[in-house]
């Protein structure tokens, strides 16, 4: 992700308030989908957020994010845990050399306190181990070998087997960047969503395997590839056999969420384009979940070079975050989780003075922010003073 730079922006106290009581004063109970869809795997809990709990060294702040988490009346994570994090140093083996320790040891303290919370876990597996990859230097590279890859996702399941049900199969394979710097391949992602699919299957056929969210562009060079040609490639190599959910990103830039779509324009309605891909390749009963979704709030004075998701204010964040999950949910029977872009990030792991920090709903400090008041309005109901 492109990074801006720029300082911090933080309503006062007054300010928040005021933009809270307008967003409460006016709204009605619980926002979730009324009418059942004929789609099963639309008929979830449609709060869920993104979680950087590998990154957190200390298990109080695991467990105050998981609380947080639950307490907004989000009842889904979607973590993060890399293969080249675990299986290492060489195939087969799984131990930390330099902490001295199994490397299972993080993933079952997460695992474990997600339960503790009563929250639901999405997995998103991808990053190659150096053993498993021709390109040492470029993390993001797929594995030479695909049953390596399927051989630890077995052992991912086994180990997790009726805790983790629910596994993202990479992630944004339309980018070089997320290809090991190559040319994107759709081809050769349906392969590797294949060998996942069995894998993952073979371990318990209830397990739900989530297809990689594309990067929402227009740019098609060795680069990028626009994410709606790319998937109808992907659907031409047959992978809709091998996915339950189709994963989505929606970001609204500077856009309201009722925007209409356009083929033109990043909006967050641009989705709709990706579902009538699915249905031209059959996959009706496939439902989009969304990987990454919401606006961003960086500082007026941000140089507008670096608003790679453009910008809207804190208030409207708010505002249109809530708004778009109740206008998905009235109007598109196919939508299921939306993972809000994101919950929490440690300030070691991103400042201030980049545009992506202005995505948290909660403050490195654990301060709650008017988008996390917003959305704990709207998916419980629950009043503020």
């Amino acid at each position: 992700m492109t990074r801006g730079v720029g300082r911090r922006a933080v309503l006062s106290g007054g300010a928040a308030a005021a933009a809270l009581a307008a967003l409460t004063a006016c709204g009605d109970s619980a926002i979730r989908r009324r009418q059942p869809s004929p789609i099963a795997l639309a008929n979830v809990w449609p709060w869920g957020t993104n979680t950087f709990l590998d990154i957190e060294v200390e298990t109080w702040k695991r467990r105050q994010t998981l609380e947080m988490v639950r307490d907004a009346g989000i009842r889904w994570i979607k973590q993060h845990a890399p293969w080249a994090d675990i299986e290492t140093p060489a195939r087969g083996q799984y131990f930390n050399t330099a902490a001295r320790r199994s490397t299972w040891d993080k993933y079952d303290e997460i695992v474990d306190l997600a339960e503790e919370a009563g929250l639901d876990f999405i997995a998103r597996i991808d990053r190659a181990p150096a053993w498993a990859r021709v390109n040492k230097a470029h993390p993001t590279t797929p594995p030479t070998n695909f049953v390596d890859y399927g051989r630890f996702l077995t052992a991912f399941a086994t180990r997790y087997q009726g805790r983790v049900r629910h596994y993202q199969i990479w992630n944004e394979p339309n980018l070089a960047h997320e290809w090991g710097g190559s040319p994107p391949q759709p081809e050769a992602y349906a392969r590797l969503l294949r060998v996942a699919s069995l894998a993952i299957k073979s371990v318990d056929d209830d397990n739900v395997v989530i297809a990689a969210p594309m990067a929402a562009t227009l740019e098609n060079s060795p680069r990028a590839m626009d994410e709606l040609q790319y998937l109808r490639r992907l659907y031409e190599a047959g992978a809709g056999d091998y996915l339950d959910v189709q994963a989505a990103n929606a970001f609204g830039l500077e856009h309201p969420p009722d925007a209409p779509p356009d083929p033109n324009v990043l909006n967050f309605r641009r989705v709709e384009f990706v579902r009538e891909l699915m249905l031209e390749f059959g996959l009706r009963n496939r439902p989009i979940w969304f990987n990454e979704y919401g606006w961003n709030a960086s500082p007026a004075d941000m140089n507008p070079a670096k608003l790679v998701w453009r910008r809207v204010s804190e208030e409207t964040q708010a505002e249109w975050t809530v708004e778009g999950v109740r206008y998905a949910l009235t109007h598109w029977p196919w939508a299921g989780v939306f993972n809000l872009w994101f919950f929490r990030k440690p300030l070691t792991a991103l400042q201030p003075d980049e545009s992506e920090y202005y995505f948290r709903m909660v403050e490195p400090d654990f301060t709650p922010r008017l988008v996390y008041r917003a959305v704990q309005r709207a998916a419980t109901g629950a009043a503020f003073p």
